[in-house]
């Protein structure tokens, strides 16, 4: 008796690990093909191949948002980045979508009032554009998570999420209205003119040329020359990763 209930268990599992597996495959394949797409997922290579491999300087190994080991980056917050040139991106001032996963272990320390933890920079230092994501400090009079231009006017901001959890963050530009998502909810909206131009390179846990280091873990980023639907960004949030070649 006994085993045959262990074996009905089983089965159950099984049953429902195959179908959450097929529904998760299905809103896979219900997303557009990013520009860009660093998963981690055991390397940090660009899996659509437009960009080289990511420099990495000091960022270390972490387990992911489901526990596989190795499939995400730790940086310290003191020295820790990752870089890459880019092309072909589109102009910031057209239609983007920008999507990543991070958490933190503590709340951010800052140096002082107009210090900075840079998750994402997305930029042309050479013509002084861009988008930059993270935490900032009380001295630029925000909520906190922000999205800010090159040279720090503020985008969009929200409430810092809580910690030790893994977050799903994701800015929408239209062309005319920026949105920010956290968890798959909409958490703000701004009107505010975008800088023109089209970036050239990326940054992950600093900006080019700074010392605001970003402390904590971050993985699958994604960058879409679109802007994508509220499904489409619910789609993200509950996808599971895609799987890369080494």
């Amino acid at each position: 008796m006994m085993l045959m209930q262990k074996t009905k268990n089983y089965i159950l599992i099984l049953i429902l690990t195959l179908m959450l597996t097929a529904f998760t495959s299905c809103l896979n394949q219900g997303l557009p093909t990013p520009l860009v797409h660093y998963s981690f997922s055991g390397n940090t290579v660009d899996g659509q191949g437009h960009s080289n491999r990511l420099e990495n300087n000091g960022a270390k190994n972490t387990p992911d948002r489901f526990g596989a080991p190795d499939s995400a980056y730790y940086f310290d917050g003191i020295s820790a980045s990752m870089m890459v040139n880019l092309s072909d991106m589109p102009d910031i001032s057209t239609s983007l979508t920008i999507s990543w996963w991070f958490k933190v272990e503590a709340g951010p320390v800052f140096k002082d009032s107009l210090d900075a933890g840079n998750m994402i920079a997305l930029v042309d230092t050479t013509k002084a554009i861009g988008i930059q994501f993270g935490y900032r400090a009380p001295g630029y009079k925000t909520k906190g998570l922000d999205i800010w231009n090159w040279g720090g006017g503020t985008i969009l901001e929200c409430q810092k999420p809580e910690i030790k959890q893994w977050h799903h963050c994701a800015y929408i530009y239209d062309g005319h209205k920026h949105q920010y998502f956290l968890d798959g909810q909409l958490v703000s909206e701004s009107e505010v003119k975008p800088q023109s131009g089209r970036p050239n390179y990326l940054m992950l846990g600093n900006y080019p040329g700074g010392t605001q280091y970003f402390a904590g873990s971050l993985d699958e980023i994604l960058i879409y020359g679109q802007a994508l639907s509220i499904d489409k960004i619910t789609e993200l949030f509950a996808s599971r990763k895609a799987l890369l070649p080494m």
